[in-house]
């Protein structure tokens, strides 16, 4: 709903058409009022329309210095923020790091007891390679001998005969 709203700034009479309530428009012309009363006291023979003018710049230099604060904080919060991001990524990447190097002195532990095993594998190996080897020379005496005492065997049947 759009008001009409008259009001008085610097003893002259505006009509003021806005959507905002005739308290909220009047509250505002206050401020301005007050602003040109605080520019008539410290200006000396400002007059006409002056006083509203340096009073409308006041009013935009306080809006603006509230617009760099507010952004200020909020760039701060949006730092604050992002720090916390930061924080909670490196607790996570530490507690993972740390997860994985857990796995990995278990890992190692298994690989350690695999070639502990695969040592004495190949010590049970080489041992039992030489026992084949003196196996397999024991055979081939065995053999020799064999065929010498068939030889004498066969020998001896013949000279019989």
């Amino acid at each position: 709903m759009i008001n009409r709203i008259t009001v008085s700034i610097n003893s002259r009479k505006y009509t003021v058409v806005a959507d905002e309530n005739e308290a909220y428009i009047r509250s505002l012309c206050e401020y301005v009022n007050e602003k040109v009363e605080t520019v008539l006291r410290e200006g000396s023979h400002v007059m006409g329309e002056k006083p509203l003018l340096l009073a409308a710049l006041n009013i935009c230099d306080e809006y603006f210095k509230m617009l760099e604060k507010d952004d200020s904080e909020l760039q701060i919060e949006n730092l604050i923020s992002e720090n916390r991001a930061m924080k909670e990524s490196i607790e996570k990447a530490e507690d993972d790091a740390k997860e994985k190097d857990k796995k990995i002195a278990e890992l190692q532990d298994e690989v350690d007891i695999a070639e502990k095993m695969l040592k004495e594998s190949e010590s049970k190996i080489k041992e039992l390679e030489n026992k084949i080897k003196q196996k397999e020379t024991a055979i081939k005496k065995q053999r020799s001998e064999f065929a010498i005492r068939e030889k004498e065997i066969l020998d001896m049947l013949e000279n019989k005969s």
